[in-house]
């Protein structure tokens, strides 16, 4: 099964470089701030994210932080962001509600649809998940705070 979503095994991970270009943007969901900041490789392709919960328990921003780390080392390892996207949009927990930040999202019934849907909009083109047009101006790419 882990093959059919990786396709062959690559030997060696790559490493993000020292300096790097990505998205960082803060929304509130359900009362809750989110930062999100992504690290790219130099093709511009996603290779890390870094999740940040203010306000919240310990716990909750520990998990996030492992969760945040599982997913880069996976990106890194050749997992797909789609397979990514496929299994955390639409996925129901709490904080979820009203987005409060950049235009493109609107709703989110967790934190993890509410990520998932950024990623997917921002390096996957996937404005099937905006509840908004996207900002034309710029690059189209990177997203505001």
């Amino acid at each position: 099964m882990a093959r059919a979503v990786v396709g062959p095994l690559a030997g060696d991970r790559p490493y993000m470089p020292g300096r790097r270009d990505g998205i960082s943007q803060e929304a509130r969901l359900g009362g809750h701030s989110i930062h999100l900041h992504t690290g790219e490789f130099p093709d511009g392709s996603l290779g890390e994210i870094f999740i940040n919960s203010a306000k919240d328990g310990e716990s909750f921003r520990a998990l996030l932080n492992c969760f945040a780390i599982a997913v880069s080392l996976g990106l890194q390892h050749g997992v797909p962001l789609d397979a990514y996207v496929r299994a955390f949009v639409f996925t129901k927990f709490e904080p979820r509600g009203i987005v409060r930040g950049p235009a493109e999202v609107r709703m989110a019934s967790s934190p993890l649809d509410y990520i998932f849907r950024v990623l997917a909009i921002q390096y996957l083109g996937r404005h099937d998940l905006a509840h908004e047009a996207p900002d034309t101006e710029g690059d189209g790419r990177k997203g505001t705070a």
